[in-house]
């Protein structure tokens, strides 16, 4: 059996098949191959995400190339550090919102363009209100505030746990327009961004 044509499943039977006196050889030698396994399925991963626009890193990495910024100019007008940025646009980190605030403010594209929010679903109540939350840029602690309910009551909502009281409806129904009156043309984003 040829190394090079070796599946994750494949290296447990050939290590056995293959009993040589030097386990240490063996171990590395299946090391190794799990590891380029793994390594060009991540990478095929990010290049596909990265052609479609579709992850937070692709997208945040348009943006600041759209603006003609680098790395360091980003990370200079956001209060980032480089490596934070780096680490985003590779998909290395999940941006947190208050990273994607900055983000959005610096690059002037909306929050949910670069969270990529607006590919979360709405199916249920709760998906709703967490991704018009999201759409607002807030954190589950901040829109508990701003309804003037506890966080963990928030986190039951979006979970559809439970619903929000008839009290609470008039004012999740203002945060939740965002959702109908949202235009998700990700590509107009860019094209917006390229005009300023």
């Amino acid at each position: 059996m040829a190394l090079s044509h070796l599946h994750c499943s494949d290296i447990h039977e050939y290590h056995h098949r293959n009993n040589h006196k030097d386990n240490r050889a063996n171990n590395k030698l299946e090391l190794s191959i799990v590891r380029q396994i793994y390594l060009t399925k991540y990478t095929e991963d990010i290049s596909h995400n990265c052609t479609n626009n579709s992850s937070p890193g692709s997208r945040i990495r348009i943006a600041r190339q759209a603006r003609g910024m680098t790395i360091k100019d980003l990370a200079e007008a956001s209060g980032m550090s480089e490596t934070a940025i780096a680490n985003l646009e590779s998909n290395k980190k999940t941006p947190k919102i208050e990273s994607l605030r900055r983000l959005s403010k610096v690059l002037n594209v909306p929050i949910f363009y670069l969270g990529c929010f607006e590919q979360l679903p709405e199916n249920t109540l709760g998906q709703r209100i967490t991704k018009a939350r999201l759409f607002h840029g807030f954190t589950s602690q901040e829109f508990a505030k701003i309804l003037n309910v506890n966080h963990k009551t928030l986190r039951s909502w979006e979970q559809d746990k439970s619903r929000p009281s008839f009290i609470y409806f008039n004012t999740l129904k203002q945060f939740l327009k965002v959702l109908e009156d949202q235009n998700f043309d990700c590509n107009e984003v860019i094209e917006k961004t390229n005009k300023k």
